[in-house]
């Protein structure tokens, strides 16, 4: 199916993150990942800045596509150069331990502005680990507008 010039991609509805759930940040930066969304995620995750002051995590196997995908842009362009450096340079492994947790490192923390209560977000092919306020407001302005936006990418 072809809209607005963007082919969607058959996926594995299975391996599609969905839903939220809220944790809080220990003292050492660890987050509990939840289970439903360990399993999805697997052993070579990687954790990089998001979009709208977020933190992303992406199974290794959507991480491969995204790489693919930065590695198109025009290398001259100072936007594309931008965008990678900012993408790659923010780029680190998120592996979890016994207990399911995963390190925030500080310049991801920093980026989204982080420090204690923490919303984990699905957004079908990653996860996005938002600071709670951050998403509170951003939930309470894309929820008052979602039927206009429904209705211009519909």
């Amino acid at each position: 199916m072809v809209e607005s010039g963007y082919k969607w991609r058959e996926v594995e509805v299975s391996t599609m993150f969905i839903g939220q759930y809220r944790h809080n940040l220990d003292e050492k930066n660890r987050l509990i990942i939840p289970a439903k969304f360990r399993s999805m995620l697997g052993d070579n995750a990687v954790m990089t800045i998001g979009n709208d002051q977020c933190i992303a995590i992406y199974a290794q196997s959507e991480w491969n596509k995204l790489q693919e995908k930065l590695l198109t842009y025009n290398s001259n362009s100072s936007d594309a150069r931008k965008q990678i450096r900012m993408i790659a340079g923010n780029a680190t492994e998120a592996n979890c331990d016994s207990q399911g947790r995963v390190i925030l490192p500080q310049n991801l923390l920093e980026h989204s502005d982080i420090i204690k209560e923490i919303v984990l977000v699905g957004n079908l092919n990653h996860i996005e680990i938002w600071a709670k306020e951050k998403w509170e407001k951003y939930y309470d302005f894309a929820s008052k507008n979602f039927d206009e936006t429904s209705e211009k990418l519909l």
